[in-house]
């Protein structure tokens, strides 16, 4: 029938062994890290808040947002200036945020980051454009967008803070 396992196959028996399950475990956990390392800057599938509706995010309640299309002597010739407010009840402790970044929900889904510095802006600290969490009571948020003149919406503005990643939410706004 067949021999007895002898010489070599025994001497090495536990490498072996282990070489089938550590060869296998491996592959799994490169596998694992690359797949996370991937998706480690991509935020979950945000909550999306509809025209006139407000969200909770964290502590805070946020919304409802609107937006209008104004104009600017700063604007360039072939561009609109969107602008978009977005109510903030921080709560305690306060709600920090980035500056929202603005895409198209149709269309080309372009995507664009605010303008805070070639446009005509009151400073105001009460219309901030970007949540800190320095502030306590309510606020709204006060952002503004050059768009090219085809971009036409609706509009998804995207709040993001470090502290609640990777949830967000997306307010849909149309001008």
């Amino acid at each position: 029938m067949g021999e007895p396992v002898s010489g070599w196959w025994r001497r090495n028996a536990v490498a072996l062994g282990a070489v089938v399950v550590l060869v296998p475990a491996l592959g799994v956990t490169v596998a694992w890290h690359e797949w996370s390392e991937l998706n480690s800057d991509v935020p979950a599938a945000p909550v999306v808040v509809e025209p006139g509706q407000d969200a909770h995010y964290g502590k805070a309640q946020v919304g409802p947002a609107v937006a209008d299309f104004v104009d600017d002597p700063l604007a360039p010739r072939d561009a609109r200036v969107l602008r978009v407010q977005i109510d903030i009840d921080p709560g305690a402790p306060g709600l920090a945020c980035a500056e929202p970044m603005i895409r198209e929900l149709e269309g080309a889904h372009r995507e664009w980051d605010p303008d805070t510095s070639s446009l005509t802006t009151d400073w105001d600290p009460l219309r901030p454009a970007s949540c800190s969490s320095d502030l306590t009571e309510p606020y709204t948020l006060d952002v503004r967008y050059v768009l090219p003149r085809d971009a036409v919406g609706p509009f998804g503005v995207d709040v993001i803070s470090s502290e609640l990643w990777p949830d967000n939410v997306r307010f849909v706004v149309e001008p």
